[in-house]
């Protein structure tokens, strides 16, 4: 009898995680933002370089979120508010819109566009390949990739050759996918445990109903 009752306690706790999971799908779908730089507090390395040399970036946290798919329709759109960051520094919340944040956990080398001047106008560029978690709005926590890059722009000095005069610029877009799947790093939910636990429970039931 108390292997039956141990076996009915797992089929129960089985049933019911399977309908908590049922109810918190993952996220599935894809948005993108865009937004600009706290000027001229976002430029630190001018005149010769606007945001090819960022490592450390500050943003203006008036963003715009667009072209929302999947899950993030009817959430993800219009106003947004984005967050300065530090790639030396992840994990950290990129964005917020609708009741989802995004939160940067990796991500791979930075491949700057060097700073260069043609007739008078000068520009460079930066990008890179993120990795990160978006959670809210009753969805399990999922995984993302994202592409980020940034642009800048100036005047040339007409004083110093393949230099900015003041008043450069910068803006930046991210396109983010949702894996529909767990995070790369998971720590496992309470309920997962505790059905862990049953299981051995029943096991070790199991065993002593053998020798006996």
């Amino acid at each position: 009898m108390k292997l039956k009752t141990v076996l009915s306690a797992l089929a129960l706790a089985s049933a019911a995680l399977a309908t908590t999971s049922a109810h918190a799908a993952f996220v599935i779908g894809s948005t993108s933002f865009t937004g600009g730089f706290n000027q001229p507090a976002g430029f630190t390395n001018l005149p010769n370089s606007i945001v090819s040399s960022l490592s450390a970036f500050s943003i203006d946290p008036a963003a715009f979120g667009v072209g929302s798919t999947g899950s993030f329709v009817g959430f993800v759109g219009g106003a947004a508010v984005a967050n300065s960051f530090n790639l030396a520094t992840p994990p950290t919340v990129l964005f917020t819109d609708g009741g989802f944040t995004f939160t940067l956990t990796s991500y791979m080398p930075v491949v700057p566009v060097a700073f260069a001047c043609v007739a008078a106008q000068c520009t460079d560029g930066i990008g890179f390949s993120g990795f990160g978690t978006v959670t809210g709005n009753g969805f399990q926590a999922t995984g993302f990739t994202m592409g980020w890059s940034a642009q800048g722009s100036c005047n040339e000095s007409v004083t110093a050759n393949n230099t900015c005069a003041p008043g450069a610029t910068g803006s930046w877009s991210a396109s983010i996918s949702a894996t529909g799947s767990q995070p790369n790093i998971q720590v496992p939910e309470p309920a997962s445990l505790a059905l862990v636990g049953l299981a051995l429970l029943g096991l070790a039931a199991t065993r002593k109903a053998n020798k006996a």
